[in-house]
């Protein structure tokens, strides 16, 4: 046995163990821990002794840590052993690069012995590599598989063939973004996370993690990829700092969290009819430079778009916001749209800078707060509404609340508790309207 595959060994029973500390020490059993995390007891057992042929999938130990400190918080004691998912990460990619080093990626089920990468493959000893298509073949006759182990292996094999083969690498991406495209087999317990491997893969080529000067500085980065994802069915994305040259969303269903922290949309963006499922979707910081489309979203949880750039409109028409949503510090270069937009949470526009807003129709129906924020005209706002309660209002400057009050005698009576949104030119011209009449 070589250094490698003897530091790979240690590696990986060290990690199990720590995970299986954890595990003992939040108070739960193999069985418990794997009904909470929705895996079967003996992937448990396998991951804490050490006997998984590659690592586990990352998600998997999201799951875990994060049900061990939920149950040690729950409890209100604290925990000797390091439950910071950046610490699990670290750890994680130490397992992965070891793996990848030992080139242990079986694309067939019950195959325990290591496999040479794509990149390493010979035929009977020639040392000319395999011809790409003979690869690529094998590979996707893989992706049909009925194991979810051999998909996922299959998956990961793809991403290595566009690591080699820089000129099939947008065909590559399409073939990932087709396997997600397809709608999950339900009956398959193991699709979520075949998903969830998919989303790793595309992730990590689309990651360019950018030092000093904007070089990009992870060497697995595949730039200028065309991201077509239009009604796919994606489960917990982290495509935090990840670049796209063009992203098709439109009506993608998000489950789980969505993380598009830092990300870089340098073409046109598209998310026109996704359904965001989770607790929390979030764009902080994210540039989009073309074009970008956001009408027609369900935003079910928590929408946090701050500091995020607009290089020309920002369009959220007819979008809905089940629980709160930040835009503060969001820079729109010309036009922010928010025509018939539903704040069912509070919405914030602190210091949110944009040369014109139009806000026709909406309904804000909690908090609001436009403090700070900087346009270059005037915003618009025509027939909107706003419900009159506890949570705190603070309008731009030209606009105003008009009560049933004001409008009765001049238009339709206002419903009890609600106040329409005019420009104060209007809300002027109503009650002076109002106050002339005998």
């Amino acid at each position: 046995m070589n250094e490698v595959a003897k530091d790979w060994q240690k590696a990986v029973r060290r990690f199990g163990g720590l995970l299986g500390q954890l595990r003992a020490e939040a108070g739960f059993t193999m069985r418990e821990l794997a009904a909470a995390i929705g895996v079967a007891p003996a992937t448990v057992s396998k991951t804490e002794s050490g006997g998984h042929a590659r690592p586990p999938d990352f998600y998997v130990v999201r799951q875990w840590v994060t049900a061990c400190a939920q149950r040690v918080d729950g409890r209100g004691e604290p925990s000797s052993v390091s439950v910071a998912l950046d610490w699990w990460r670290q750890e994680h990619g130490r397992l992965e690069r070891l793996h990848l080093h030992l080139s242990l990626r079986p694309l067939r089920s019950g195959d325990s012995s290591p496999t040479t990468t794509a990149a390493d493959h010979s035929h009977d000893g020639n040392p000319q590599a395999v011809h790409f298509g003979v690869l690529h073949q094998k590979v996707v006759d893989h992706l049909a598989d009925r194991s979810p182990h051999v998909r996922m292996a299959a998956l990961r094999t793809l991403g290595d063939l566009g690591d080699k083969h820089h000129e099939k690498r947008q065909r590559i991406v399409n073939e990932l973004c087709d396997y997600l495209r397809i709608p999950p087999d339900t009956s398959d317990a193991g699709e979520g996370q075949v998903r969830r491997t998919v989303q790793m893969v595309l992730a990590a080529r689309l990651r360019p993690e950018r030092g000093e000067g904007g070089t990009a500085t992870n060497p697995a980065f595949w730039p200028d990829m065309d991201v077509d994802l239009k009604g796919a069915v994606l489960y917990d994305v982290y495509f935090h700092g990840c670049e796209f040259r063009r992203a098709d969303f439109d009506e993608a269903q998000f489950e789980g969290e969505a993380h598009f922290d830092g990300a870089r949309f340098v073409g046109e963006a598209r998310f026109v009819g996704a359904v965001f499922l989770g607790h929390e979707v979030s764009f902080q910081e994210a540039r989009f430079e073309a074009v970008s489309w956001f009408r027609w979203v369900a935003f079910h949880g928590y929408a946090y778009f701050q500091g995020s750039h607009f290089g020309v409109n920002a369009e959220f028409s007819r979008s809905q916001f089940t629980e709160a949503a930040y835009f503060d510090n969001m820079t729109v270069r010309d036009c922010a749209w928010f025509t018939h937009a539903v704040f069912h949470g509070s919405v914030s526009f602190q210091h949110a800078r944009a040369e014109c807003a139009t806000f026709f129709l909406d309904s804000f129906r909690s908090g609001v707060d436009f403090r700070w924020a900087q346009f270059a005209l005037p915003p618009k706002v025509g027939q909107c509404e706003a419900a009159v309660g506890q949570a705190e209002r603070h309008w731009p400057d030209n606009w105003v609340e008009l009560t049933a009050e004001d409008a009765h005698g001049f238009i339709d009576p206002w419903p009890v508790g609600w106040a329409a949104i005019v420009e104060k030119a209007h809300a002027a011209e109503i009650r002076a309207q109002w106050g002339s009449r005998p």
